[in-house]
């Protein structure tokens, strides 16, 4: 009992002693909070430290390809050394070819200043639309890279425009590829004259599949669906339809009429009309003669298209004409291509060939003073001018071909009005105020 007494008279002075060093009154949780709020300040700090000595240490450029420079130029010129961009560009050499770059192109470039020094750590751009080229630093000092696909965005694109200086120019700038140009080349080959009919001010629509990336870029297209044209030829319009038993789209008119004619008014893309059918001064004989056909300037090497089907008769070194190619087509025409450079692979006498299939290079072999491909008509041996022959529509649909075309027209027209009623909805929210007259 004597010692409970003890033990009971030493906790009492205890609890005394601590009640009174006020470690059971607000004076200790006051303190505790102070330290604990000390402590959460410096921690702060030293976080805002970390991040800011991090953010320092890093360093990202933004540089664009100039004219004539190399990727390993821009690199160095950016601040890598000689040894940092060879790495960087090994790496990059085994998913892209560094010399596809374009003067424009922008490279955005990553270093490390920890060391004091600038130390390249990575390099990205995009490669084409829909892609982009990432080199980063590996743990062991070298880079890596790797080509990252972007997702793409799917839709019906709609293009309708005045041509400004081309209508090829035009096309690309709105979001067409040289895909779509030259399918609205083949539509109208037959009767326009792109050289001499298509001008500044004329109205053109095409009507795709296109899919593009997060910045808008056409990453690839799909199939054509319409398009239009508006010249000094008059206006015409064409639909894409696969009739039945055919493989391919071909070209119709509102009413089911093929685009296609006989014989091709062109057989050539791209070139310029330098000599017209008629009397004329021969450059080279030096008098005047009559010119039987029609030459089209272009330089060496630019294909040339067979006219229509047809049968090669000759194949050939021919005289004054030089290299020289003439086919026999269907009641009684002919067509003559002279001055190439050389022959697509199977010209020979007795070769089949389709309208559109390339016979051969513009060249400027025989009598002829430039590239230029010199192009003839005749019918029952007698020559004909190739820029007013009025020849025969290819097929024309009937029947149940006729009706599928309808519903597939009616489609088409619809998703056309959609886009349109899209895009003057997007004109019209983007466009400025107009300021109110005041009265």
């Amino acid at each position: 009992m004597a010692a409970f007494g003890v033990m009971a008279v030493a906790a009492a002075g205890g609890l005394g002693l601590a009640w009174n060093a006020g470690l059971f009154s607000g004076a200790a949780d006051a303190a505790a909070a102070e330290t604990a709020a000390i402590r959460e300040d410096a921690a702060r700090r030293a976080e805002h430290l970390a991040f800011t000595e991090v953010y320092l240490a890093h360093e990202a450029r933004e540089l664009r390809v100039a004219n004539g420079e190399t990727l390993a130029g821009l690199l160095t010129r950016a601040g890598a050394s000689s040894s940092e961009a060879s790495a960087a560009l090994a790496s990059i050499a085994d998913v892209y070819n560094p010399r596809r770059l374009r003067p424009g192109q922008q490279v955005s470039l990553f270093f490390d200043r920890r060391s004091g020094d600038a130390r390249l750590t990575g390099v990205a751009f995009r490669s084409e639309p829909g892609a982009s080229v990432l080199a980063n630093r590996t743990r062991a000092g070298g880079f890596a890279a790797r080509e990252v696909l972007m997702p793409v965005t799917f839709e019906i694109a709609r293009i309708a425009s005045s041509v400004e200086t081309s209508l090829y120019s035009s096309a690309l700038q709105l979001g067409a590829t040289d895909r779509e140009v030259a399918a609205l080349a083949d539509a109208f080959a037959y009767d326009v004259d792109f050289q001499r009919d298509v001008r500044p001010g004329d109205d053109f629509e095409i009507v795709f599949e296109r899919y593009y990336d997060d910045e808008g870029n056409t990453v690839r297209t799909g199939n054509m669906l319409f398009v239009s044209l508006e010249s000094g030829r008059g206006s015409r319009a064409f639909y894409s339809f696969i009739a039945p038993g055919d493989s391919q789209p071909d070209w119709y008119d509102e009413n089911g009429r093929s685009a296609r004619r006989f014989l091709m008014k062109t057989p050539i893309n791209g070139a310029r009309l330098s000599s017209g059918y008629g009397m004329r001064r021969h450059p080279i004989l030096g008098y005047s003669r009559m010119h039987q056909g029609t030459d089209f300037a272009a330089p060496t090497g630019t294909p040339i298209l067979a006219a229509g089907d047809g049968t090669i008769a000759r194949a050939g070194p021919y005289g004054g004409y030089g290299n020289y190619v003439r086919i026999r087509h269907a009641n009684g025409y002919e067509t003559a291509y002279a001055h190439m450079s050389r022959f697509a692979r199977g010209m020979r006498a007795g070769a089949r060939v389709r309208q559109g299939q390339v016979i051969g290079y513009v060249g400027t072999t025989g009598r002829s003073t430039g590239p230029h491909l010199h192009y003839e008509v005749l019918q029952r041996g007698r020559q004909m001018n190739p820029m007013t022959l009025r020849v025969a529509n290819g097929r024309n649909l009937e029947g149940r071909a006729l009706e599928l075309f309808m519903i597939e027209r009616e489609r088409i027209d619809t998703l056309r009005q959609a886009r349109a009623r899209e895009t003057a909805t997007v004109h019209q929210a983007v466009a400025p105020a107009q300021p109110r007259s005041g009265r």
